[in-house]
């Protein structure tokens, strides 16, 4: 008896972890799909605010990187390498993040150097006006 218990009980354990690897393996693409698809959706957000942040005009080749990136990625997606789509994704994201914070910082920069120009404007003219 101690025997068939054993095998029984062996037999459970071989079909609960069979039973089990196969729920991971279904669950697993459609898991991966919809995290692909998700990461997806927020790197064209990220694109999306960074075009809207003027980075097509401030930051043009890391915008244009950002973008390539993306369609790599719903290429990979639409390909069912939903792994790849997703690092890709995310890449594209870190790179539209980039471009925005680019393109804020140009155009701080370019804020700064008018103003560093008109107050030069403004002391020549004290200067005249004092002579």
């Amino acid at each position: 008896m101690d025997g068939n218990k054993r095998r029984i009980q062996q037999v459970f354990v071989v079909v609960t972890v069979i039973g089990l690897l196969f729920a991971v393996g279904c669950a697993t693409p459609k898991g991966n799909a919809q995290l692909s698809g998700e990461k997806i959706f927020r790197a064209d957000k990220a694109l999306s605010d960074a075009k809207g942040g003027n980075a097509s005009l401030n930051a043009k080749d890391a915008l244009a990187v950002a973008e390539g990136k993306l369609a790599n990625a719903k290429d990979a997606f639409a390909k069912q390498n939903f792994d790849e789509a997703a690092n890709l994704a995310e890449q594209a994201a870190v790179d539209a993040e980039y471009a925005q914070a680019k393109a804020t910082t140009q155009k701080s920069l370019n804020i700064a150097e008018e103003r560093r120009k008109n107050n030069e404007a403004l002391r020549q003219e004290i200067q005249q006006m004092s002579y």
